[in-house]
């Protein structure tokens, strides 16, 4: 198995198991529909949430261990086109699929934790710095950098109240 196939499964692992020490449970649904995991409360298993994770492993070789990227499938693509979506936003159409994405940074132990609007927030952010490669013009991949910068202040910054907070997901489970 390839390094990436490796550090998918350890990380979805472990955010199962953060997700049950909140107090949830979680599967990988079949067939795979661009989702990694559904998500429910014990006392009300009919109301699912759909949740996707990213990881990065221990060992990069670009040293970038909070940089991800949401890739797009040519069906997703064409898609986009046909919902009258620039190609250049067809990652809008893999992160509807979810409620939340988790980023799983494997080296730093850190789980973020985005409902799907702050990733839509993210990705723009990113369009800054990462809009002109030509994955990202093509339709083929969003970056999701958490290292850079926006307004003097790094997005890990920024974004803290989301770090390791799986409650996000049992409170919209709550008021669901």
């Amino acid at each position: 198995m390839r390094q990436q196939g490796v550090t998918g499964q350890s990380t979805e692992q472990k955010v199962r198991s953060l997700l049950k020490a909140v107090g949830l449970e979680a599967e990988k649904p079949i067939p795979d529909s661009g989702v990694d995991l559904k998500v429910w409360h014990p006392g009300n298993p009919e109301k699912k949430l759909c949740v996707q994770v990213k990881g990065r492993g221990k060992s990069q070789k670009n040293r970038r261990y909070r940089w991800f990227q949401i890739r797009t499938t040519e069906k997703q693509r064409n898609d986009a086109v046909k919902s009258g979506l620039p190609i250049c936003e067809a990652w809008q159409k893999k992160v509807n699929l979810c409620d939340f994405f988790v980023l799983a940074s494997e080296k730093h132990e850190e789980y973020w934790v985005f409902p799907k609007d702050i990733v839509h927030d993210l990705v723009r952010l990113n369009k800054n710095k990462y809009g002109d490669r030509e994955d990202n013009k093509s339709g083929k991949q969003a970056e999701l950098d958490l290292d850079i910068e926006h307004e003097g202040r790094r997005l890990t910054e920024t974004y803290k109240p989301y770090l390791n907070n799986f409650e996000l997901v049992r409170e919209k489970l709550n008021n669901a």
